[in-house]
């Protein structure tokens, strides 16, 4: 694969969009929001997933996911996460009382178990289908991360859900193959104080915060809008200026080659 395709990017769950699932590589993607529906038959195509945290609407797919691999594939589903978003995954999901313990269910057709919980190193770079993901620390939940995914000495930086964060600006700043930037904006501005509550960014604390960024060459893609907020943020982003740099709201099933000159196809699912 040449670019990324957005299986899921809405901020919350709807009748017509699936929450966060990013296409990273033909068998890699960064979390499950909406893994099953977005990959269709070709599910069993995934042999990789990248979580950013354990908030429900990143891993929701994740238990089915397992319930399905069990009993076809001949090598354990790996998922890769901070401490912080494995234990919560052990403790909260896969604790024989909310779903079976896939961690200890051996494949049907093979000896290994169903899953294996891979613990990440903050600024290790993890090699997948040609691709590189190098996990960054976020400021939303404890075991929180962003990934820098690059590809033929190109870059897009995604931070996932995030509140004002220094590592972000300073990832771009000193990654010159960083050439867009892939950021949570859940709220209109008028919505400061839930942003800040359950951390999440506003076009007015965004636009604040890109002042700590010394570069200027990159795209912005907002993504994790919440639907019934969606117009404003929109308006907002705009009157901002945080959308005249090329880049726009992502929409679900998007594809963003990694080759900054290459065409960004919309919709083709």
């Amino acid at each position: 694969m040449k670019h990324i395709e957005f299986l899921g990017i809405s901020g919350t769950k709807s009748t017509s969009q699936g929450t966060t699932c990013l296409r990273v590589s033909n068998h890699c993607v960064i979390d499950a929001g909406n893994l099953i529906q977005g990959m269709g038959a070709h599910i069993y195509d995934v042999e990789h997933i990248f979580l950013t945290h354990s908030h429900l609407d990143h891993i929701i797919d994740i238990p089915f996911i397992a319930d399905l691999f069990v009993m076809r594939q001949n090598a354990p589903l790996k998922i890769y996460g901070l401490k912080n978003t494995l234990d919560d995954l052990r403790q909260f999901i896969f604790n024989n009382r909310i779903w079976p313990d896939f961690e200890q269910i051996s494949l049907i057709n093979h000896d290994d178990k169903a899953i294996q919980l891979i613990e990440l190193t903050l600024h290790e770079r993890y090699r997948v289908d040609g691709i590189t993901l190098t996990p960054f620390k976020t400021n939303h939940t404890d075991g929180s991360c962003g990934y820098m995914i690059e590809h033929n000495k190109n870059g897009i930086l995604f931070t996932s859900d995030t509140y004002k964060c220094k590592e972000i600006w300073e990832m771009i700043d000193t990654h010159p193959a960083i050439h867009s930037l892939i950021i949570d904006v859940s709220f209109p501005s008028s919505y400061e104080k839930i942003a800040q509550e359950s951390k999440h960014l506003t076009p007015k604390i965004l636009s604040e915060e890109l002042l700590q960024c010394k570069r200027q060459d990159f795209r912005i893609f907002p993504m994790h809008l919440k639907p019934t907020l969606e117009n404003s943020i929109k308006e907002e982003l705009k009157e901002f200026g945080i959308l005249d740099r090329g880049g726009h709201v992502l929409e679900s099933f998007e594809r963003l080659p990694y080759d900054p000159d290459a065409r960004i196809f919309l919709n083709e699912k």
